[in-house]
């Protein structure tokens, strides 16, 4: 039920164009990429599912994450919109219930973004390395690992986008922690494991350093951690209402 409201709520928003419009330009890019550099791709030695991750993941994963810090911003607004949200308190609706739903929304579309984009690497794979087969196992492996380490920087700008009746603070601070964390060091391990940061590491990379099963489990964790942390949230907003 709260899924569904959630969806209609959205639906009176620019969510859902948002989302469509930068999962095409992300999967506009390597096209256009390809298209301009072709011979500087085709000279590289390698995987050609690496050389295209290589050349074009870290403006993806930007433009990732700057749709999920929007997206996350427009499903709060219209709950602080004209007082929204203290109306939504009096009803038999569990505000964490809402907060699942938004998730699971955004999960859906972070999953749809990453379609796209992985399509259009595949097309440039089938079209400019013809002698080599697309994986579909290893396809997916990229895009499964994407999706994990993508995810707890969607949640926490969730988390973030609940606490601020104003949407411009929560973009302000969505903006700010993903252009702070995106000029620290991607070879610290540390530092590549927190949101904003992990969505612009490559499998490729962890798998080469055995890193593939922390980053997994330890974006799972953060997960869960931010979850739960907005259920503590809300009960203490909701003492102190």
């Amino acid at each position: 039920m709260s899924l569904f409201l959630e969806w209609k709520k959205l639906k009176r928003t620019g969510y859902i164009t948002v989302y469509m419009g930068c999962g095409l330009f992300a999967s506009a890019f390597p096209l256009v990429q390809m298209a301009v550099r072709q011979e500087t791709f085709l000279s590289l030695p390698g995987n050609p599912l690496d050389i295209l991750m290589n050349a074009n993941w870290q403006m993806i994963a930007m433009l990732n994450i700057l749709v999920s810090i929007c997206g996350a911003c427009l499903m709060y607004h219209t709950e602080y919109a004209e007082k929204g949200w203290e109306k939504m308190s009096v009803l038999p609706i569990h505000t964490g219930k809402l907060f699942l739903g938004k998730c699971t929304l955004a999960t859906l579309g972070l999953a749809v973004l990453l379609f796209l984009e992985f399509s259009s690497l595949t097309i440039c794979q089938l079209h400019c390395f013809p002698k080599t087969p697309v994986a579909i196992k290893e396809l997916l492996s990229f895009a499964s690992f994407q999706f994990v380490i993508t995810l707890p920087t969607v949640i926490l700008m969730l988390v973030i986008a609940s606490a601020c009746e104003s949407m411009w603070v929560s973009l302000g601070i969505g903006v700010i922690l993903l252009f702070t964390f995106s000029i620290f060091p991607q070879e610290n391990l540390v530092l590549s494991l927190l949101p904003f940061s992990s969505p612009f590491q490559l499998f490729s990379l962890a798998q080469e350093q055995g890193w593939t099963s922390l980053f997994i489990w330890v974006c799972l964790g953060e997960v869960v951690i931010f979850v739960l942390g907005e259920g503590v949230y809300q009960k203490i907003r909701r003492s102190f209402s």
